[in-house]
């Protein structure tokens, strides 16, 4: 190949080739974004948004398919996703991996004035990791102790182990929350070390995929707490765990994203070392944002919600705005009576256009403005009135593996007889009974249920009537003790 340069003459030169996997990553990085979108209320500084699933290279939400979404991604940028764009309109990428792995994290924190679009932007957050992420590549624990709606809708998406809000309300679940968390953290402890003490799960992760087939998938997990400020001031000693978190979780791969309206000095109590990553929206005062970010300017920031500042390192200080997911889609145009598929069709058709590359200057023409198909105007799908977020939970439900379930609902609800029993049938002899607990011996019998939150289990609270000595009841106690199990399943009976 033969290349020009001024004042050199021409030079032979022979290309570069890179395989499809390759080109395609330049392609998309090289790729420049819509920045028309404009905010007027930065005096003319641009303060651009953007729609998620443009910057996850996605035509419609509604187009999302998790089997191609959810491909295995490379080292560089697994945890690594877009959450908006910066003032330049670049994407804003938000990398939650440890330092060692080119990341920001592992863990981070976030602060927020009522109004900065605070829940916004975790929501944001959240989604575009899960829309990236399988359920055996990444994992949520979402604790809100106001109870709000910010993590409202996510049970459904396969990644999360434990939604845990309304904590203000009942202070003892902060203790049970405490004892689950600390559970995980024993139970991938414990796991690495019996499948044969690896020193992290990056290790263990390593082996399964190259060939350990007896191993299991063991995500990532990411807990993110909203309004942990009041968490620790209603429970304090709750900073040891999260400074436990810090300390273990780049070997666990645990990572933790603190989240709340305003920062009270010292309460962080030696965490703060192990936050690595900040992210300031707008704040109530310059102090409030020079106790996370360094610098009064997250105070100075426009209004209108999502507009932040990420502080990824001890110096990069990165203006953005977030992309917005509490929204309807855009309708989407179509001919009357054409088919979903012909629309999709006709869609990819005129986006395609080949062009011969060459290494000589191209005399770019001016482009004349695409006049739209009449036929496309006449019709449109109908409005859609869910909101992006709730449309991509919906295809994501169901669609992998579930998630291992740190948290366990309260027993707020009394067991019922038969749910102890829960093998109940009738037996032509003997009436209604419980095989299983017939074969647990003689008058064992279940009485409730036990809750073990650091083990992440219940157990049946067991009791048995046999004596002291250990001898077996007589024939004629057995049969008065069918007589009565009869009568207390009999019909009315209490």
């Amino acid at each position: 190949m033969t290349v020009a340069r001024r004042g050199v003459g021409t030079v032979q030169a022979t290309p570069d080739f890179l395989g499809i996997a390759s080109a395609e990553a330049v392609a998309r990085r090289l790729t420049g974004l819509d920045d028309s979108a404009q905010d007027e209320e930065a005096g003319g500084a641009r303060t651009i948004s953007a729609e998620l699933t443009d910057l996850l290279g996605l035509p419609d939400v509604r187009d999302f398919d998790p089997a191609t979404a959810w491909k295995p991604r490379s080292a560089r940028d697994r945890l690594r996703v877009p959450i908006g764009l910066t003032a330049t309109g670049q994407p804003m990428i938000l990398d939650i991996k440890e330092s060692a792995q080119q990341g920001m994290g592992p863990h981070g924190m976030l602060i927020g004035a009522t109004g900065s679009g605070k829940s916004e932007v975790l929501r944001t957050l959240v989604l575009s990791l899960a829309m990236t992420h399988s359920s055996e590549a990444l994992n949520f624990v979402l604790i809100d102790f106001k109870g709000g709606a910010t993590f409202a809708g996510m049970a459904d998406m396969p990644h999360v182990s434990a939604v845990i809000t309304n904590l203000g309300d009942d202070l003892t679940l902060v203790d049970r929350m405490q004892d689950a968390i600390q559970g995980e953290m024993t139970r991938r402890q414990e796991l690495l070390r019996d499948a044969g003490n690896f020193a992290n799960v990056t290790d263990y992760e390593a082996a399964r995929k190259g060939g350990r087939s007896d191993l299991k998938p063991l995500p990532a997990l990411l807990i993110v707490a909203d309004e942990f400020s009041e968490l620790l001031a209603a429970k304090p000693d709750f900073t040891e765990l999260f400074v436990a978190i810090g300390r273990l979780g780049r070997s666990l791969q645990v990572h933790l994203l603190l989240s709340t309206q305003r920062l009270e000095e010292g309460k962080l109590r030696g965490l703060e070392s192990h936050l690595s990553y900040r992210i300031g929206l707008k704040t109530f005062s310059g102090a409030d944002s020079r106790a996370v970010i360094g610098v009064p300017d997250a105070f100075t920031l426009p209004g209108g919600g999502g507009h932040g500042i990420l502080k990824s390192d001890a110096e990069t200080l990165t203006q953005f705005r977030a992309a917005y997911v509490s929204a309807p889609p855009k309708t989407r145009r179509r001919r009357p009576g054409a088919t979903a598929d012909a629309v999709e069709e006709e869609r990819s058709i005129r986006a395609i256009e080949a062009r011969a590359f060459t290494a000589a200057p191209v005399i770019v023409q001016e482009e004349q403005p695409e006049q739209e198909p009449v036929a496309e105007v006449a019709g449109s799908e109908p409005a859609e009135k869910r909101v992006t977020f709730d449309i991509a939970v919906s295809l994501m439900k169901g669609q992998s593996m579930p998630a291992h379930q740190v948290w366990l609902p309260p027993l707020d609800v009394p067991a019922t007889f038969d749910e102890l029993l829960g093998d109940l049938a009738e037996d032509p002899q003997l009436g209604l009974i419980s095989q299983r607990w017939r074969q647990a011996g003689p008058l064992t019998i279940p009485l409730g249920i036990v809750d073990r939150p650091l083990e992440q289990r219940r157990d049946s609270l067991v009791m048995s009537l046999v004596g002291a000595g250990g001898t077996s009841p007589s024939s004629a106690e057995r049969a008065a003790a069918r007589a009565h199990s009869r009568a207390a399943c009999s019909p009315g009976s209490r």
